[in-house]
């Protein structure tokens, strides 16, 4: 289970908490130079087997009447008692590939079809690390907007979700989101993406 860890582990990792979406892990470890016990508390999904990331974030690329946008939600979110924005995501279905759930749920959260699939990343994209195992893989695609099946985007929501489309000029993004950030939580991997972007643009 800690194939590589540095910490001497001093018992069986157990589980404090157990929910139907959520699990709650207690260990207890020390270095192995020091007496000191340490314990340390992480949360868990349920949904997935290990061998395999949680969910997947689409960065979806529209092209419309020659510009280019990102395709972007708008959430509100519980845990942050607060709007969010965020790329497109989900977490995979069992028996689903990563590139079939990123599909999907693009679909799903905004209406719009990918028209072609860039890219997809490898082995598993931590989260929050400290606090969590939830994964993600990150899947670029492109949509048409000039298609039929896109011309008229209608969404298809669950019952707990209320979701906003929110079309950001691809050139503007850090811009909109700086904008942004005093009035929703701008999810971090949105914001080192725009972050990246700039960086990529002017010092690289």
């Amino acid at each position: 289970m800690f194939a590589g860890c540095p910490f001497k582990i001093l018992e069986q990792p157990k589980f404090v908490y157990d929910g139907k979406w959520l699990k709650m892990r207690e260990v207890r470890f020390r270095k192995s130079d020091s007496s000191s016990e340490q314990v340390w508390e992480s949360v868990h999904r349920r949904t997935v087997p290990s061998s395999k990331p949680d969910g997947v974030d689409v960065l979806a690329t529209l092209h419309k009447d020659g510009k280019k946008y990102f395709i972007l939600i708008k959430q509100y979110r519980i845990p942050m008692a607060g709007m969010c924005l965020e790329f497109p995501a989900g977490l995979i279905d069992e028996g689903e590939t990563v590139e079939a759930a990123g599909l999907r749920e693009l679909k799903e959260e905004t209406g719009y079809t990918a028209t072609k699939v860039l890219s997809c990343t490898k082995g598993k994209q931590g989260l929050s690390p400290g606090l969590s195992d939830e994964s993600v893989n990150f899947m670029i695609v492109e949509v048409d907007g000039n298609a039929p099946e896109n011309k008229n985007p209608k969404q298809n929501l669950d019952d707990g979700e209320i979701i906003e489309v929110v079309l950001v000029e691809c050139d503007r993004l850090l811009p909109y989101v700086e904008l942004i950030c005093t009035e929703v939580h701008v999810e971090s991997m949105l914001y080192a993406f725009a972050l990246g972007m700039n960086y990529a643009q002017h010092f690289l």
